[in-house]
């Protein structure tokens, strides 16, 4: 079969033919119909990092992906040849409490695989194999935006840990919430338009926060959501002196998170998403001033990282939400739809304001509407 393969830490990608995953008991085949390329396949085609399985000479690409069920080996129960899925990506390390319970996102031990990106073949290729328990079924009326779960699984546990940090403060009896719950988002790729979707829906006044001006796609999809962009190529301070409930980081920037937590109102939480270079310059920072504040506001400052299945679950719940509010909002976010035979060029290229594009592994399959 024909997949998208990577040889870390040697940078490249290229078109391979490689051994058809064999189906075994207990376990499904799927046929991928479509693969979403994000900064972490760049990445890793750049040479950054990435992990090939143990033996074999090259990694299989790919973590943000649709399919379709092809046939179940012997015991599989649950799916139905024909169904759309989508598989989650972490693998747990089977030895730690949240591993043995499919809440690998929280793996104590570090010896997780994640499809993909290290230690597990990913899913830029024509066929994979997986148990059950790692596949989400999709309805076929989402069939044309649901490449994009994989990312809104990612917001939507980055949006519920920070939920959960600002609930700390506990209910006030016979006193009711002064005002709408501001949030901030920064960055506007795919997971920081899919946080201001969700956030929108969760009744937040949202600002989102890049470097380019308004006549973008973003800038565009934001005002019809409701919330407001804000171009800080000047620096962040032309959002003036407000404060925010939450802010949702989805940059990877370390200047911009610094700058970040002085933009938290009083008990407020910053939720980091995006993942620095580690090689990067270090960024001079004065840390008396940053930290009192901190403390003495009663503010956060959260990692979150991957998703477990039930995120993808809401996930889905949440991209049906965006479809009856805003008709055709979210597959807007779809820039193109490239055949995975461009895929050395697709991945060679990292384009500025585009906000997700997709290699086509298979066109057409179950609940097929035009992209």
């Amino acid at each position: 079969m024909r997949a998208v393969v990577v040889r870390p830490p040697s940078p490249g990608a290229e078109l391979l033919d490689v051994p058809v995953p064999e189906l075994s008991a207990g376990t499904v085949r799927v046929a991928v119909l479509e693969c979403g390329v994000c900064g972490t396949d760049h990445d890793i085609v750049d040479g950054k990092y990435g992990r090939a399985p143990p033996g074999s000479p090259y990694l299989i690409l790919g973590h943000e992906n649709l399919g379709e069920v092809r046939e179940l080996g012997a015991g599989a129960a649950g799916f139905a040849p024909g169904d759309l899925v989508v598989a989650t990506v972490r693998r747990g390390c089977g030895r730690c409490r949240f591993c043995h319970t499919n809440r690998s996102d929280f793996c104590e031990t570090g010896g997780f695989t994640e499809r993909g990106i290290g230690g597990s073949h990913g899913y830029m290729a024509d066929e994979y194999v997986e148990l059950p328990e790692y596949l989400v079924r999709v309805p076929p009326a989402l069939r044309s935006i649901a490449v994009l779960l994989e990312p809104l699984s990612v917001v939507e546990k980055a949006t519920f840990q920070g939920q959960r940090v600002l609930d700390r403060k506990e209910p006030t009896p016979g006193e009711p919430k002064v005002g709408v719950p501001r949030a901030l988002v920064a960055g506007t790729g795919a997971i920081g338009m899919l946080a201001a979707f969700v956030l929108a829906v969760r009744g937040y006044r949202v600002t989102a926060i890049d470097r380019h001006g308004e006549d973008t796609l973003a800038a565009g999809l934001l005002r019809r959501v409701g919330a407001r962009h804000v171009n800080v190529a000047g620096g962040t301070a032309v959002l003036g002196d407000e404060g925010y409930d939450l802010v949702i980081e989805a940059t990877g920037s370390v200047a911009l998170d610094f700058s970040l937590i002085d933009r938290l109102g009083p008990n407020g939480v910053l939720v980091l998403t995006g993942i620095p270079d580690a090689g990067g310059p270090a960024e001079p920072v004065a840390g008396g001033t940053l930290f009192r504040d901190v403390v003495l506001g009663n503010q956060a400052i959260v990692g979150s990282v991957n998703a477990n299945r039930t995120y993808f679950e809401s996930g889905l719940r949440d991209l049906a939400v965006f479809e009856d509010r805003w008709p055709g909002a979210v597959a807007q976010m779809i820039a193109g739809r490239h055949p995975i035979e461009e895929c050395a060029s697709v991945l060679a290229q990292r384009t500025s304001g585009t906000i997700k594009t997709v290699l086509t592994v298979r066109p057409g399959g179950a609940g097929a509407s035009p992209p």
